[in-house]
């Protein structure tokens, strides 16, 4: 069947490109995933030790509260879990942005987009997250209770 034809048969799932669900869709799983683990994370066998960072520095790391962060969220508490942990909030809400986004694009037949243009989003993302990671910390250092 011709393009024109296949346009104008009304047949948009032949039109659909189901890789652009991939990355999003394993993101969007493994944070659900990680909200169910924190839901039941104080009946877990096995706990973690104390941050060793925070023990011989007196400041927290970059990761300190991202637990009590994803527990206050699992349980609805966002208040909770942005004063634990902003970083951890603003990545499970991009997580599920990132894949309804995907599924728009997807359920519209958008065309993925070329590795020139991935990877300069891919730079643009790192940037973007290398910061949030940076000012997370400093938030950290002066108010994590």
């Amino acid at each position: 069947m011709s393009d024109s034809v296949r346009s104008h048969s009304g047949s948009r799932s032949a039109l659909r490109h189901p890789e652009i669900l991939i990355a999003p869709g394993i993101t969007f799983v493994a944070v659900l995933l990680l909200l169910g683990v924190a839901r039941v994370y104080d009946r877990l066998p096995v706990q973690p030790s104390d941050c060793t960072f925070r023990e011989r520095l007196s400041i927290p790391c970059a990761g300190c509260g991202g637990t009590r962060s994803m527990k206050a969220l699992s349980r609805g508490n966002i208040t909770a879990a942005i004063r634990f942990h902003p970083a951890a909030v603003v990545g499970v809400c991009a997580a599920f942005l990132w894949f309804g986004r995907s599924l728009f694009r997807y359920r519209g037949g958008e065309e993925p987009r070329s590795p020139q243009q991935v990877n300069r989003d891919l730079l643009r993302g790192v940037i973007v997250v290398l910061s949030i990671v940076f000012l997370n910390w400093i938030y950290l250092i002066f108010f994590l209770p």
